[in-house]
């Protein structure tokens, strides 16, 4: 519709009627040469009105793609943004270099009063030896060790030679056995390994750390008997050994032989043979361990970064919001349960706020603690007030004021600093391996704050209504009346007020809009088959020159305030909510000078 053309008809009819009827007019006189067209009409006059279509909050809010306003599958709203963080956690594997031979020589009496060719015996009685594996630069990120499976095999070796008289042979007799326990050992079991042999040697029973002959074996000249024993792990570490200090591991094992040897028939007097032990041990590696780990966990958390805010809930904006929360989902691929503390902080307009601290410090156990639990997926939801209906298995952590005070300003970043992750000091098992451990761990995080408001709500929306400049170019106004109703489906109340512009988009100087009925009232209405009602506000606007004349007016910035006095709380907004302002009129007062040159 042609509005000027329409305005321009009802101001010539209303000024010009009695003219036309009153008198004959020569079509030959040049009436904008000699006649001064310009006449003044008194009363009020009404510009005819217009309205707009039943517009959504989408389309007002009018989102950018990479907004931090988005709405859930059912159209509400919220500041919603997520991201993830991925740190890699490392153990160091643990390598032992093979320790030195450590033969024990130990001289065995075969007693003979006469000559016999019956075998001789003599006494073995704990002839021990050991060996000792020691590293003084293992990785500290083991602090203690409970246990560690290994995966070697030595090899206990005997031997003899001879001091007196010629022997060619020893035997071993069936039930002579070897013990291996840990230097300072005070509970049992230190050592579990399997025997290479199975059909000579086995576990003596109730003893599980001492191997016993099955059948006799003989050690002839020049030769080694080998035992295998293969070692699956290693426990109940004494006092100084496994990791006794940061970076220094130590394992000493004592072999203790006890049982009888014979030689054949001899000669009478005595011989002497010289028993020889040791064992013949390779580099070793702890394939897992259990204990106390420490490893260094490095999160580095990126910053939340808050993008295309509508205009709306940028500037002077109080955000009451009911409850917005920080979800945290927290992916921990290590066997450590972990703790974390970090600072929450943000930065507003280039101001950087110094925040508050979420966590706890390492082994406290509050309902504050933020805990990434071993092999397993962690997920706290950080919020203003108590949360109800959270999925299972999540925490609830209620930040109070201090999130107030982060979101009721929509900060520009919002990041987590001096983030501190600290394995727990119980007992963990760690797979090694020869590679060492390598773990994810994932930090997932989400701002989301729905947009349902509470009473300290302040958020002023600033629009354009202009182009009046077609209708009104040849009027000379002095005061005019801007009325129009708004049908309002959005669960704000709304209070509007005003400045007028000129042509130029200027704020016009020396005009004054003056708010006579400025309040709209909160309705709730969605498009679609959610429908609801729509209030009903009349609103009234003033303008007023001070000095001059408005003939350059061209339309109004409008400033909707929005509060939330007497508004059902629990509304949150929605795409689909409708907002209408229909019958927009302008109605000039106390008369008006119209130029029809």
């Amino acid at each position: 519709m042609n509005k000027r053309r329409l305005i321009k008809a009802s101001l010539w009819t209303t000024a010009l009627s009695p003219f036309f009827f009153a008198s004959c007019v020569d079509d030959s006189y040049d009436l904008t040469k000699d006649i001064d067209m310009t006449i003044t009409v008194g009363g009020d006059l009404s510009i005819p009105g217009s309205g707009t279509e039943e517009f959504t909050l989408e389309e007002i809010m009018d989102l950018e793609d990479n907004s931090v306003v988005k709405t859930d599958a059912q159209g509400n709203y919220a500041l919603n943004k997520a991201d993830t963080t991925e740190t890699n956690v490392e153990i160091d594997p643990v390598h032992i270099n093979a320790p030195a031979s450590n033969p024990t020589t130990t001289t065995l009496y075969f007693n003979t009063p006469a000559a016999t060719s019956e075998e001789v015996e003599a006494a073995v009685n704990d002839v021990t030896t050991d060996f000792i594996f020691s590293k003084d630069d293992v990785t500290t990120d083991i602090v203690s060790l409970t246990s560690a499976d290994v995966d070697f095999t030595a090899n206990l070796t005997l031997s003899f030679s001879q001091t007196s008289q010629n022997v060619d042979v020893i035997t071993l007799k069936k039930g002579f056995n070897i013990e291996m326990t840990l230097e300072g050992q005070s509970q049992p079991n230190g050592l579990v390994f399997e025997l290479g042999d199975p059909e000579n040697y086995g576990i003596k029973a109730g003893k599980a750390q001492t191997i016993e002959f099955k059948n006799d074996q003989e050690i002839r000249k020049g030769e080694t008997l080998k035992i295998p024993v293969h070692f699956k792990r290693i426990q109940n570490f004494p006092e100084g050994q496994g990791i006794y200090q940061p970076g220094h591991f130590k394992l000493q094992t004592n072999v203790i032989a006890n049982g009888t040897a014979t030689t054949p028939g001899v000669p009478a007097g005595n011989i002497q043979v010289n028993l020889i032990t040791d064992t013949e041990v390779p580099d070793i590696t702890l394939q897992s361990v259990t204990g106390i780990v420490d490893p260094k966990i490095d999160i580095n958390v990126d910053p939340i970064t808050v993008e295309g805010i509508p205009d709306f809930l940028k500037d002077d904006v109080n955000l009451d919001l009911e409850n917005p929360y920080i979800k945290l989902k927290l992916e921990n691929g290590s066997p450590a349960d972990v703790n974390l503390k970090a600072r929450m902080t943000w930065t507003k307009d280039g101001v950087f706020n110094e925040g508050f601290q979420i966590g706890t410090n390492i082994n406290e156990n509050t309902d504050q603690t933020i805990t990434l639990s071993g092999n397993a997926t962690s997920e706290y939801y950080l919020s203003r007030i108590a949360m109800n209906n959270l999925p299972a298995g999540a925490k609830n952590i209620v930040l109070g004021d201090n999130l107030y005070n982060l979101i009721r300003n929509i900060p520009d970043e919002i990041k987590l600093t001096d983030v501190e992750a600290k394995a727990l000091q119980h007992d963990t098992e760690v797979i090694l391996g020869n590679d060492g451990a390598n773990y994810e761990v994932n930090t997932i995080y989400e701002l989301n704050a729905p947009l349902q408001f509470g009473n300290e709500l302040n958020i002023v929306y600033k629009d354009t209504i202009n182009d009046w400049g077609g209708d009104l170019e040849d009027i000379t106004i002095k005061k005019a009346i801007v009325e129009m109703d708004a049908l309002n489906g959005i669960p704000l109340n709304f209070e509007l007020n005003a400045q007028a512009i000129d042509r130029n988009g200027n704020v016009y100087p020396n005009v004054t809009v003056n708010p006579v009925k400025n309040t709209i009232a909160p309705g709730l209405k969605l498009t679609g088959e959610n429908g609801g009602t729509a209030t009903e506000s009349p609103i009234q606007l003033e303008i007023v020159c001070e000095s001059g004349d408005m003939k350059d007016l061209d339309g109004l910035i409008v400033n909707f305030t929005a509060n939330m006095e007497g508004v059902n709380q629990n509304a949150t907004l929605n795409k689909g909510m409708t907002l209408k302002l229909s019958n927009i009129r302008i109605r000039i007062k106390d008369g008006v000078t119209v130029d029809l040159n």
